[in-house]
């Protein structure tokens, strides 16, 4: 069994991307995962591939703009496992590709309450759950971190607020033993790429990531959930409040 037997691990946005790929990985290394998305149905299905695989896993329907459904989750969570050892905020949309005057309201409002908001209440209700050793892991961006992205200002604006949340909450949770990390992954070969994109296949997702990853290649959602289940087995070294840069080739950096 692998480096997080019998730990219990919360991943939200877990049916699709970097959050399916790891909660795989999770699985693998021998947690217990509730997954968490708003698409029951994609969400059951994925969750029953990792039991078929033979891997710990349920599905909960929740939305993290809802702050009720989160404190459900972590609840539900706790109540069938005892403890939550690992939460993986990963749930976040990107909003489209829009000049500065042109983005609709809802569209930056769904990007606050989902990135910002949703990640504020993921760890406000992890915490409670959580006993010494706990890890939260937060997923940024290099947009609006390691890099301005023209036409993705309120999107990255959010994922600068998910930086600085994860620094702020692992000074304030130092004194329980809890850790708090995030990942800013590169251009990561997802269907969030593939809206900014445009859907337009492979080739575009190809040509994103050559103007604006460090490495010139996307990066295999596989290799994020390698370096996530790392830092929550305490195989990857990190201090509480970085912030990791994650590109092909691969390559892990601290901000």
């Amino acid at each position: 069994m692998g480096t997080l037997k019998d730990r219990v691990v919360v991943v939200t946005g877990g049916a699709t991307g970097i959050g399916l790929a790891s909660a795989r990985r999770f699985a693998a290394e021998g947690a217990t995962v509730v997954m968490a998305g708003r698409d029951a149905t994609q969400g059951e299905d994925a969750a029953q591939v990792i039991r078929g695989s033979g891997g710990r896993a349920a599905f909960v329907r929740t939305d993290v703009t809802d702050d009720g459904q989160v404190a459900a989750l972590a609840q539900q969570a706790a109540g069938e496992h005892g403890v939550i050892d690992v939460w993986f905020n990963n749930a976040g949309v990107e909003g489209g590709i829009a000049e500065l005057a042109n983005l609709d309201d809802h569209t930056v409002r769904e990007l606050l309450d989902t990135n910002v908001k949703g990640v504020y209440s993921g760890m406000r209700y992890a915490v409670g759950h959580m006993s010494k050793g706990g890890v939260i892991i937060n997923t940024a961006s290099f947009v609006g971190t390691a890099k301005p992205v023209p036409f993705a200002v309120a999107y990255g604006g959010t994922k600068a607020a998910v930086v600085s949340m994860t620094r702020a909450a692992a000074l304030e949770l130092a004194g329980k033993g809890i850790d708090v990390v995030a990942i800013s992954p590169w251009v990561v070969d997802t269907p969030m790429v593939d809206g900014l994109t445009g859907g337009k296949g492979p080739q575009a997702r190809a040509d994103f990531a050559a103007a604006f990853a460090p490495s010139g290649k996307i990066t295999p959602p596989e290799q994020i959930a390698d370096v996530v289940a790392g830092l929550a087995g305490r195989t990857v070294s990190y201090r509480s409040g970085d912030v990791l840069l994650i590109d092909a080739g691969p390559s892990v950096t601290p901000m």
